[in-house]
């Protein structure tokens, strides 16, 4: 399943709304479905406000069921690179966002054990793809 929305505030709830839909009809946990709203939400703000301020740009989530039951969701956005993994770890780094702060990722940390960040330089995008164990 695939959506594409362009990057703005108010594409947010419909894109929340997709990944947690996949998420219940793979019979996860209403709990854990909650978990991944909030974690949707928090990484979609981010994008925004780091990779993606101007709006213009877009953001394609796809999300898919592996072997063993496990929600994979590839969150894509054709924003600048920003990789928030990094810049939450490490905040000495914040200053190159020009933004002057730490992106939020509790909520991202707390319901997706397996996150990883690669930016595809070909077509100018950052991936966030995670795997999500109910």
């Amino acid at each position: 399943m695939e959506i594409t929305r362009p990057a703005r505030p108010e594409a947010i709830p419909e894109i929340v709304e997709f990944v947690c839909s996949y998420a219940r009809e793979m019979a996860f946990g209403e709990k854990k479905i909650g978990d991944i709203r909030l974690a949707v939400e928090e990484t979609l703000g981010n994008i925004l406000r780091f990779a993606c301020p101007q709006g213009t740009e877009g953001i394609n989530v796809t999300c898919d069921a592996n072997d063993m039951g496990a929600l994979i969701v590839n969150i894509v956005d054709s924003g600048v690179p920003f990789n928030m993994l990094v810049l939450s770890a490490f905040p000495e780094a914040v200053g190159a966002t020009g933004k002057g702060d730490v992106p939020p990722t509790k909520a991202l940390k707390r319901a997706v054990k397996d996150i990883e960040y690669r930016r595809d330089g070909d077509r100018k995008t950052n991936i966030l793809a995670w795997v999500v164990w109910k």
